[in-house]
């Protein structure tokens, strides 16, 4: 058995957690209740995919005790009043866990679960023809496209918050301007922006690493590389399982399904 500890932020009706050891195990909720029973879940969850990965280190140690259960949770710390947490380019609260410095081992680790997302994307989404990826399947909901062309902004905006430097030579690893990259494919553009981010977090690791560093004219956003690593994690975690529900709708193709 073992111990959960999570930071929860709070705002306007929606609620926010994620584990302060475990990078990338998160939930989202309405009610205080139901975001600590999604983050239990989601526990098990994540760790039952890390342990399916060839790696032997501190996480797999934590993902082998969280399968046998959770005995306690701890909220270590809680904020309210935060702005816009249904959004993904919310900047959030900044934690004390979000400001401890990782170490090149940790670095190397996150960028490989980095890595590991989008082959999963890959395998979902390649042999899907241009139609499905552009369907609505779900009535109101985005499409394929639409969700992959979030991750695409999203992923950019988390690198824009090292700065316009930053962002300026993350371009550059990539060999590609910002229109040529939005010329590409959808499918592409994601690729291509993995790749420029993990480059990017590389290279700056040694700059960043031990910064805390606020957004010019937005003195409310703060960051760590820390915290734009769990942040990109969660987020791609997030629009996998939701582009994985929307795959298995297309095989299945129950008109119930598409009109819900």
């Amino acid at each position: 058995m073992a111990q959960l500890k999570i930071n929860l932020e709070q705002g306007n009706g929606f609620f926010y957690a994620h584990a302060t050891e475990f990078l990338g195990c998160f939930a989202k909720a309405t009610s205080r209740s139901e975001v600590i029973d999604s983050i239990l879940k989601d526990v098990k969850i994540y760790s039952e995919w890390l342990l399916k990965k060839e790696i032997s280190n501190e996480y797999i140690e934590k993902a082998k005790n969280f399968m046998t259960g959770i005995n306690e949770l701890e909220i270590v710390e809680e904020q309210v009043d935060i702005q816009n947490l249904e959004d993904p380019k919310s900047s959030g609260a900044l934690f004390d866990s979000d400001k401890k410095p990782i170490s090149e081992e940790q670095l190397e680790f996150y960028i490989s679960l980095i890595k590991s997302l989008p082959d999963l994307l890959l395998k979902m989404v390649f042999p899907l023809s241009a139609e499905n990826i552009d369907l609505e399947i779900i009535k109101g909901k985005p499409t394929i496209e639409q969700i992959l062309t979030e991750i695409y902004n999203v992923l950019l905006f988390y690198i824009s918050k090292f700065g316009p430097e930053v962002e300026q030579n993350f371009f550059d690893t990539i060999d590609l301007t910002k229109d040529e990259v939005e010329s590409l494919s959808v499918l592409e553009r994601v690729i291509k922006i993995q790749q420029g981010a993990i480059a990017t977090l590389r290279l700056y690791y040694p700059k960043f690493n031990e910064k805390i560093f606020p957004i010019a004219g937005h003195p409310e956003e703060i960051w760590t590389i820390k915290k734009v690593i769990r942040k990109i994690i969660e987020f791609e975690r997030e629009c996998i399982e939701i582009i994985r529900d929307l795959v298995e709708k297309i095989k299945t193709n129950l008109p119930e399904d598409l009109e819900k």
